[in-house]
């Protein structure tokens, strides 16, 4: 009979988390598909996984070894179920008060079955233990990052957490240049300055004695001139922050449609029609206003063209107690064009916000 006692391995257990998002990539080994001493001469040998977050199946997965004695599976499909139904509010107050922040991880475990025919026509299906050991965050790299990451071991979420001074590892803000903010705009930056600085900049490298981590944190420049504030979710499933510019333009979308309406006859004249009126949402032309070349790219790949597409900006606008609002953001044009050798002006990312609200 095949031995159910198998090693897990890969981008499982020891302490790491990996991001759902991404391939994660379990090594399953030890695999005997016959006593022990005898040759594999079953037609079949089938290797079945499970996948379990808090005692129920998230993920199954199924295949044939072809004799084999280890075998690997992406299991990332069953890890984005896990957070299928995350409720981001919590991460939505959070982001206010970034210190507050706490990265989140689910925790998860294995079920490994074998199946295969013995050599005389008896089907044997092995029970296996849970395998405990697994966790995943939410959201994952980009094909670059994956592609520059040495190993899968190094691409453990949480080792990288102490390395970026704002949201650990889930923020991935230029570094070298400054974040221009409205005076009371809330920041995903860790800002060690009193909101009266505007003009001094450190870089995140630069050495300032007992600062946290031993280095001066990325600086925010806070302007006088107003700013819209934004939530938003970038690509590593963090609620991350934003100020943009509005461009002082304002459309409403308002439609008006007319309806017959039956009567009674009579013989005075009577209104035979009805009008209803439709939509009403409020849109604004915004931008991130002007900016290094590594600042428009961020605007461009993370906040336009992020994977989760939920935003939120608080409302009324410039109001420092406002709402933060469901919206829609959409690029002011297709191709942007991030830098430009032949003209002297910093670039700029115009996009449209759209209240997304019902009723």
């Amino acid at each position: 009979m095949a031995s159910n006692t198998v090693t897990i391995s890969g981008m499982f257990g020891n302490g790491k988390t990996y991001f759902a998002d991404s391939p994660v990539v379990i090594d399953i080994s030890g695999l005997r598909w016959s006593e022990e001493g005898q040759p594999v001469t079953s037609p079949f040998t089938i290797v079945r996984v499970e996948v379990v977050y808090d005692s129920k199946v998230v993920g199954e997965f199924k295949v044939d070894t072809g004799g084999q004695t280890s075998i690997s599976f992406d299991i990332s499909s069953a890890l984005q179920a896990i957070w299928a139904g995350y409720d981001f509010s919590r991460e939505i107050a959070a982001a206010a008060n970034p210190r507050s922040y706490q990265r989140n991880y689910r925790d998860y475990s294995l079920k490994v079955y074998t199946e295969y025919l013995s050599g005389d026509g008896v089907f044997t299906a092995t029970d296996s233990d849970v395998i405990t050991g697994g966790s995943c965050a939410i959201g994952g790299f980009t094909e670059w990052e994956r592609s520059t990451i040495p190993n899968k071991e190094a691409a453990d979420v949480s080792y990288r957490e102490h390395e970026n001074l704002r949201y650990g590892d889930a923020s991935v803000k230029p570094t070298d240049t400054p974040e221009r903010v409205g005076s009371m705009s809330p920041t995903s930056w860790v800002d060690l300055h009193s909101e009266g600085t505007q003009c001094v900049f450190y870089p995140a490298s630069a050495q300032m004695g007992n600062d946290r981590q031993g280095s001066h944190a990325p600086l925010v420049l806070r302007d006088s001139v107003p700013y819209v504030d934004f939530l938003f979710l970038n690509r590593r499933g963090a609620v991350e922050t934003c100020s943009g510019q509005t461009l002082e333009s304002m459309g409403i979308n308002v439609k008006v449609t007319q309806y017959g309406r039956t009567e009674r006859p009579s013989f005075n004249p009577v209104r035979s029609l009805m009008a209803i009126g439709q939509d009403g949402r409020r849109s604004w032309q915004m931008s991130s206003g002007y900016v290094t070349r590594e600042w428009a790219e961020w605007w461009t790949m993370e906040f336009l063209g992020g994977k989760r597409k939920q935003w939120w900006m608080r409302y009324p606008i410039g109001d420092p107690n406002g709402t933060y609002v469901p919206v829609i953001v959409e690029p002011a044009k297709q191709n942007i064009s991030i830098y430009d050798r032949s003209k002297q002006n910093m670039p700029h990312v115009d996009f449209t916000v759209t209240l997304a609200l019902e009723g």
